[in-house]
């Protein structure tokens, strides 16, 4: 596996130096402490668009469809001039298509592409409150099941705005699964095909990559800070980027589902080889040589070997248009001799 060595994060999204490939990687490197082991730490961003963009429009959709969305509810459609989306992979969807421009509003796990990140923000789409979103006059807003809570969902659509609840996609097959949906929703079906045969290609050309031999051993720890660490197991969107590259997700296989609080009990048992990160939370919790004070880290074979992944939340297990390109710059770290 590839050996690392120490860096700090210092915000959400880490600049670096842009290769050909068009997606961005930062390895800064500081003199190793003799307290812990020498770690290193990829963090990958990417600030290029995917392979597919239309140009942006503000004209509204004059013809009125209707959706029955994953929560049940039948909503009717009529106007797209004024979207707010309530998830950073809805974003980037909604912009690829070509409407980003009717895009009003968005919630704080946008951070892509540039245009979509400076927009005004409702808050956090998992603790909406009403006012916020109804301050920008949306004629649709756009979020899957993760958003809530219902009573604020139940308000917006008392006070005439209609609301449509997506299926959270948790599989790399539900990527393609998602853009059509959302390309039906503001008519650009068309646009919607390319864009998720686009990226269905890009997935396939990635898992290609991925070496035979024995399958590395792989956990995605999600930290905030100190305070915040949690397994993310089975039903995660992460456990699709571990599989996809071909490696094991051992916090499936020790019986983690969903986001479990991190023990060093389960840590250690679960005995990753690498263990991957959230950029920011990373940067928060203080980096390498705080993470491997954290209980159970360092007796673990990535934390004694310092093999530690760090990638911007929602370029990792997003699951939107930069799916392809994040599962093919994770399968080039998890296995360095691709080159």
């Amino acid at each position: 596996m590839k050996r690392l060595i120490a860096l700090l994060v210092l915000s959400l999204v880490a600049v670096g130096c842009s290769d050909d490939s068009g997606a961005t990687t930062t390895t800064v490197s500081t003199a190793p402490t003799t307290a812990a082991p020498t770690a290193t730490t990829a963090v990958a961003t990417t600030a290029a668009p995917t392979t597919t963009s239309a140009p942006t429009t503000t004209e509204a959709v004059a013809q009125a469809r209707t959706f029955l969305g994953a929560d049940g509810v039948e909503v009717d459609v009529t106007d797209t001039s004024r979207i707010v989306s309530l998830n950073g992979d809805i974003t980037e969807i909604l912009f690829e298509l070509g409407v980003g421009a009717n895009v009003a509003a968005i919630d704080v796990t946008t951070t892509f592409p540039e245009e979509a990140a400076a927009l005004p923000q409702v808050g956090f789409g998992q603790r909406l409150a009403a006012e916020g979103v109804l301050a920008f006059a949306p004629t649709l807003v756009i979020g899957d099941q993760q958003v809530g809570p219902p009573e604020t969902i139940q308000q917006l659509r008392d006070a005439g705005v209609p609301v449509v609840i997506l299926a959270s996609q948790a599989s790399l097959d539900g990527v393609a699964t998602k853009i059509a949906q959302i390309a039906e929703i503001v008519e650009r079906t068309e646009a919607g095909e390319i864009l998720a045969a686009a990226v269905s290609a890009e997935i396939e050309a990635a898992q290609a990559l991925v070496p035979g031999g024995e399958p590395p051993k792989v956990a995605y720890v999600y930290v905030r800070g100190p305070q915040t660490l949690l397994f993310f197991g089975a039903g995660m969107p992460t456990q699709a980027m571990i599989e996809g590259a071909g490696a094991l997700d051992v916090s499936v296989l020790a019986g983690v589902f969903g986001p479990q609080p991190l023990t060093p009990e389960a840590l250690v048992a679960a005995a990753p080889e690498v263990l991957v990160l959230p950029a920011a939370g990373f940067g928060a919790l203080g980096g390498p040589e705080a993470l491997l004070a954290v209980p159970g880290v360092a007796d673990t074979p990535a934390g004694q070997s310092g093999n530690f992944l760090v990638y911007e939340e929602g370029y990792f297990f997003g699951l939107g248009p930069r799916t392809g390109q994040a599962l093919e710059e994770f399968i080039r770290d998890l296995y360095p001799d691709l080159g």
